[in-house]
């Protein structure tokens, strides 16, 4: 017997963007480990962006897994994570859906102590209804403390993706205060907008913004976002990305929209997907679309950081030539490619099938070129202790300057950005969601 299945999303990050009618299908014999991993073998030599660096010959049994081969395969020069297998219950549950079972916090760790802090938490999850903060520290997870936790504790320690699996944690609030916590694993809706308002600077009024995932469910909540912008008469605005991990190349697509008011479609290119030389047929433009309550802007300043990546750099890159667009924060990831998915038994792969290009990258023959990431013009730490919206922030902070004075801080006055870590690959499905 065998299986036909068709690929369906085009992926950035990971994360669906967009249906598929014109891609070739690729067979599979059966589900047997030699079989999956045949499949994976075949489907890396036909799309892969770097195909010419996949091994022609293999001998199927000397994996024991589709993604020990797919390890093996990938092209460490530059994808040494960004390739992955995941579930297709797991995949299609975030990418239809906009959900994932986990307990709703992002933990992320200061590089030079190893301590652990909450990033953000998501409203409608375990964590966010037990009363767990963005500046929240970590103390301990099942009664081991953070401070004694390697790399790879790291890995494992919140479980598998199951519902009502328990975790014990000890964390410390901004009043010194300790708090012991009891949650369970359940099925989080992610909200993607984390924050938005109008604040008020010197003489001018700036729309803020922290968008944290291009997913499919973001639609209805940037459409709310900027209709209170546009209402508000907004003409700068604080694109907060620090944690944007990326996503959707359509709802990217539709924020650089909202971000560039137009009056025509495909007439402003916003990106094109440039795919390897045997996928031409399959290259693919964005326009930039005209969108009831997008805004015409003066400028656009972005917060970034090194969790900033693929379709939040898409963003920066693709407004760039019809814009004013600042960075302030720290350097971005450094993803200027993207993926596509395929369903295979209970898998889905999702391996690196093209590059991005800008209008300007298109204009003169090239891709973009920002696998060192894109550095920030204005230079700012993350200060987790802060909530968002808070003007002492010195991301927002900086930010907040350069929109009444069209330029960096002085040095004396600006944060040296410190060093943090995510505890989970970029490439991964766990470093698309962002969170536990």
């Amino acid at each position: 017997m065998r299986y036909l299945f068709k690929l369906s999303m085009l992926l950035l990050l990971g994360l669906l963007v967009s249906c598929s009618d014109d891609k070739e299908d690729y067979l599979i014999s059966g589900c047997g480990i030699d079989q999956q991993n045949q499949f994976v073998h075949e489907v890396m030599l036909d799309t892969y962006l770097w195909y010419q660096e996949v091994e022609p010959q293999i001998d199927y049994a000397d994996f024991s897994s589709p993604q020990q081969l797919l390890e093996f395969l990938r092209y460490q020069e530059r994808d040494s994570t960004f390739s992955y297998i995941t579930s297709a219950e797991s995949f299609d549950s975030l990418y239809q859906e906009g959900q994932y079972v986990g307990y709703g916090f992002s933990p992320i760790l200061l590089a030079n102590d190893g301590t652990a802090w909450i990033r953000y938490v998501f409203d409608d999850s375990p964590a966010g209804q037990a009363g767990i903060e963005r500046g929240d520290q970590i103390l301990s997870i099942d009664g081991e403390l953070v401070e004694t936790l390697t790399v790879d504790d790291w890995e494992d320690i919140f479980g598998p993706a199951e519902i009502g699996y328990p975790l014990d944690l000890v964390v410390g609030k901004a009043d010194a205060s300790t708090l012991g916590i009891s949650l369970e694993k359940a099925l989080v809706n992610i909200n993607t907008v984390l924050h938005q308002e109008v604040l008020s600077n010197g003489t001018e009024d700036v729309g803020y913004l922290v968008f944290n995932s291009f997913l499919s469910t973001s639609r209805p909540e940037l459409h709310a976002a900027f209709n209170d912008f546009n209402d508000a008469g907004v003409t700068k605005l604080i694109l907060d990305l620090r944690y944007n991990g990326g996503g959707s190349v359509a709802i990217a697509n539709e924020l650089a929209s909202y971000l560039q008011a137009v009056s025509d479609s495909n007439q402003d290119l916003f990106t094109r997907l440039v795919y390897n030389d045997k996928q031409q047929s399959s290259n693919q433009n964005y326009f930039l679309r005209p969108l009831t309550g997008a805004l015409n802007l003066e400028q656009l300043i972005v917060i970034t950081s090194g969790s900033t990546c693929s379709a939040s750099e898409m963003i920066v890159h693709g407004l760039s030539p019809y814009l004013d667009v600042r960075t302030v924060g720290s350097t971005t990831c450094g993803k200027p490619v993207g993926m596509n998915a395929y369903r295979f038994c209970d898998n889905m792969l999702v391996p690196v099938t093209f590059a991005v290009a800008n209008k300007d990258d298109v204009d003169n023959d090239t891709v973009g070129d920002y696998f060192a990431g894109l550095p920030a013009q204005c230079a700012a730490d993350d200060n987790l202790a802060l909530d968002f919206g808070n003007v002492t922030d010195p991301m927002l902070a900086e930010a907040l300057y350069v929109s009444a004075n069209g330029s960096c801080q002085p040095l004396a006055a600006r944060s040296t950005p410190r060093s943090y870590r995510d505890i989970y690959d970029a490439g991964s499905l766990r470093g698309v969601i962002g969170a536990y």
